[in-house]
C-alpha cells in the first residue's frame, strides 16, 4: 500500500534539491499552455489529470535563450498543493521552443519507494543536456528520434541530411559527468540482458512503450471539456 506520508515527506526533499538546481514550481495548466496558445496533453494510458497538479520548469538564462537555446526541462511529479493526484505516473521532458515534446524519460511509477530520487536524477541529466546543448554550422543542433525506439540525437539545425554533423544523445560539447555516465552505462547493460531474456521467451521487450506510443502527449489549441487539470 502507498504511504503517502512517506511520500509527502520525500517531496519536500525533492523540491529543494530540484530548486537548487533553478527549477521552479508550476501549475500544470500553466507549464502546457505557454506557448502559442498550445496544451501539451498526457497520453490517454496515463490520462488521470486532476486539478492543481504541479510541475518544476527549468529554463536557461535569458542570456542563453537570446543565443537561440530555449529547450526547457519539465517534471511532472503527481504532486498537489495538499495530497496527490489519483492513479497517476511522474515524467520528465525536454520541450523545444514551440512547445514540443522532443524528449520524454518515464513513466515513473509512484509506488516505487525511489519514486522522488529517479525523477530528480533524470531531471539532473536532463538539465545538463539542455544546458550543453551542442552548436554545430553556428547554430544549436536540434534534439530528434533516431532510428530505434526512444532513441534520440543531436542533429545539425543547418545542414539536417549531413549525417556527419549529427552527435550521440551523449556526445555533447560538455559529456555528462563520468559517475553519471557510469551509471547509465551500467543500466543500459542491464536493459540488454533484460531484454535479451524476454525475447528468449518468445516476447516483445518494448510491447509496452509501444503501446503507450498507440497514445502519444498530443497538443491542443484548447482543452476538451471532459479534460481538466
Amino acid at each position: 500500500m502507498l504511504d503517502l506520508e512517506s511520500l509527502e515527506s520525500k517531496y519536500w526533499q525533492f523540491k529543494y534539491d530540484a530548486e537548487q538546481l533553478s527549477f521552479f514550481v508550476q501549475g500544470f495548466r500553466e507549464t502546457f499552455s505557454g506557448v502559442r496558445g498550445f496544451y501539451l496533453v498526457r497520453p490517454k494510458s496515463r490520462s488521470y489529470q486532476e486539478p492543481g497538479e504541479l510541475c518544476f520548469v527549468y529554463e536557461l538564462p535569458e542570456k542563453e535563450q537570446i543565443k537561440g537555446n530555449r529547450y526547457k526541462v519539465v517534471i511532472c511529479t503527481t504532486k498537489r498543493v495538499k495530497g496527490f493526484v489519483g492513479k497517476d505516473a511522474g515524467w520528465v521532458l525536454i520541450l523545444n521552443e514551440d512547445g514540443e515534446k522532443v524528449y520524454s524519460s518515464g513513466p515513473f511509477i509512484r509506488t516505487n519507494p525511489d519514486f522522488f530520487e529517479d525523477l530528480l536524477r533524470e531531471a539532473r541529466v536532463a538539465r545538463w543536456r539542455v544546458f550543453y546543448r551542442p552548436l554545430h554550422c553556428g547554430k544549436f543542433q536540434k534534439l530528434v528520434r533516431g532510428r530505434y525506439l526512444k532513441q534520440r540525437f543531436w542533429r545539425c539545425a543547418v545542414c539536417p541530411k549531413d549525417k556527419t554533423h549529427n552527435s550521440r544523445f551523449d556526445d555533447l560539447r560538455k559529456p555528462l559527468p563520468p559517475e553519471e555516465m557510469e551509471k547509465r552505462i551500467a543500466k543500459r547493460k542491464e536493459r540488454r540482458k533484460r531484454r535479451a531474456k524476454v525475447r528468449a521467451e518468445g516476447k516483445d521487450p518494448h510491447a509496452q512503450f509501444k503501446k503507450r506510443m498507440e497514445h502519444p502527449w498530443v497538443k491542443r489549441e484548447s482543452l476538451p471539456p471532459e479534460i481538466t487539470f
